[in-house]
C-alpha cells in the first residue's frame, strides 16, 4: 500500500542504522494525546496489529505527490513557520504491506479527539471511512497507522518544503 509520512529528519538515519523504527511515548507531540493514541493502539490490536505497548506511527494514504497536498497536510499538523523548522522534517514515500496498516478517517479521528478533550458526546471512535475521503482535501483524508516502520518500505526521502499557498 502506498503511503507517505512526515517524520523528524533523524528517522531516515535511524532506519538505515537499525532497519526499523517504532513509536515512543516520550516523543508524542502532547501528553494529552495519550488516551486517544491508546484507543488507536487498542483498535489496531483488535485488528491483529500489535504496537507492543508503544504508540503507532502515523502516515497518509497514497504516494508522496511532492506538491501542496502533502505540504499543506504537514503544515496543518506541525505548524512549521521558519526555514529551520521545515528543516527538522523529512517526507518519506512508502510502500507498506497491507497487513501492517490500519486505515481510518482523519476527520472522524479529529471528532473523536475533540470529544475526549472537551468531554462532549460519546467517546467512541467511528472507524469507518467514506469513499470521498480517499484523496480528499487536507483535514478530510485517510490516515494510516503502523506499529513500526521498516527500511525496505521506504521508496524515497526528501526534505519537507513549504506549500505554495
Amino acid at each position: 500500500m502506498r503511503l507517505w509520512t512526515v517524520q523528524h529528519r533523524v528517522v531516515p538515519e535511524a532506519l538505515a542504522a537499525a532497519g526499523e523504527v517504532t513509536g515512543d511515548w516520550g516523543r508524542v507531540l502532547s501528553p494529552s494525546y495519550r488516551p486517544a493514541y491508546e484507543e488507536m493502539t487498542a483498535e489496531m490490536a483488535r485488528r491483529g496489529l500489535d504496537c507492543a505497548g508503544r504508540p503507532p506511527l502515523w502516515a497518509w494514504h497514497g504516494p508522496d505527490t511532492r506538491d501542496d497536498r502533502v505540504a499543506l497536510t504537514a503544515e496543518l499538523l506541525l505548524n512549521p513557520a521558519t526555514p529551520q523548522e521545515y528543516e527538522r522534517y523529512a517526507v518519506l514515500d512508502l510502500d507498506v504491506p497491507d497487513e501492517v496498516v490500519m486505515l481510518s478517517s482523519y476527520a472522524r479521528w479529529n471528532d473523536f479527539m475533540e470529544t475526549l478533550f472537551l468531554g462532549r458526546g460519546s467517546p467512541a471512535m467511528d472507524w469507518s471511512i467514506d469513499a470521498e475521503e480517499y484523496g480528499g482535501p487536507a483535514g478530510f483524508r485517510v490516515q494510516a497507522c503502523l506499529p513500526r516502520l521498516a527500511a525496505p518500505w521506504v521508496l524515497g526521502v526528501r526534505p519537507l518544503e513549504p506549500s505554495e499557498g
